[in-house]
């Protein structure tokens, strides 16, 4: 069977293919324009002036709306910046409602608390979550069909294979180490960024400059960053496997 080329994705689904592209992995400079840039504007306008808090809110939504209206005229895929415009949104009610310019940064705090439990849960249930995002996106190219490590050719399943088979296995145990590997990497990205980012929202409007640095600092850096380790960890699972 010959092998489907998994190109390079956005997001998470850039450790799924068979060459590791930061800059797609963070959806290239628009993707980076889009998601850093209103957040950009909110640190520089707090810094500049702490009490203009709703000034800081309308021109980081004003940002975004642009970004959103760009796709819709260019009729592009909207996922990314229309998540973007959401969690801003979310965001900005926040803070205004409180009045606090910290809760600008605690739809994100949540968000990446949510993403830890679920990824040390996947990994407790024994359905790491790397292994099941690689599972489904190698059923989508039809890439379980290929044999996972036996010598005897006798011993390749005769039924439609199961995207789930590295989970039990005993020719993939290294890949499900591997997959196990990958999700706690993730994992330790969620963790420092609440770590970092945590005792700077604790500490208020005082600190709320420098949670902003932290927040762009450990955004799309970090997660390219930890993408392309996850990436170096799958393709070296799949060498293993076959």
């Amino acid at each position: 069977m010959s092998r489907v080329e998994r190109p390079a994705g956005t997001g998470l689904s850039s450790v799924g293919a068979d060459r590791f592209d930061a800059s797609a992995a963070v959806g290239g400079w628009r993707g980076v324009v889009e998601s850093a840039v209103p957040t950009l504007v909110f640190v520089v306008i707090m810094a500049v002036r702490p009490t203009a808090l709703v000034p800081a809110l309308v021109a980081s939504l004003a940002v975004s709306a642009v970004a959103l209206v760009a796709r819709l005229a260019q009729r592009q895929g909207l996922t990314q910046v229309l998540g973007g415009a959401v969690l801003a949104v979310l965001s900005a009610a926040w803070a205004w409602r409180s009045g606090r310019a910290s809760n600008f940064y605690a739809t994100g705090l949540v968000i990446n608390a949510v993403w830890l439990v679920a990824c040390l849960g996947s990994v407790a249930a024994r359905w790491p979550l790397v292994g099941v995002l690689m599972g489904l996106w190698e059923a989508s190219t039809g890439e379980t069909g290929q044999s996972d490590g036996g010598d005897d050719a006798s011993s390749a399943p005769t039924g439609p294979p199961s995207w789930t088979a590295w989970r039990t296995d005993p020719a993939q145990a290294r890949r499900r180490r591997r997959y196990v590997l990958g999700t706690l990497v993730l994992a330790a990205m969620f963790a420092l960024r609440l770590v970092v980012e945590l005792p700077l929202y604790l500490g208020g409007d005082a600190t709320v400059s420098a949670l902003g640095v932290a927040r762009l600092a450990l955004g799309l850096p970090l997660f390219a960053l930890t993408c392309w380790f996850v990436w170096l960890l799958v393709r070296r699972g799949s060498a293993d496997a076959v």
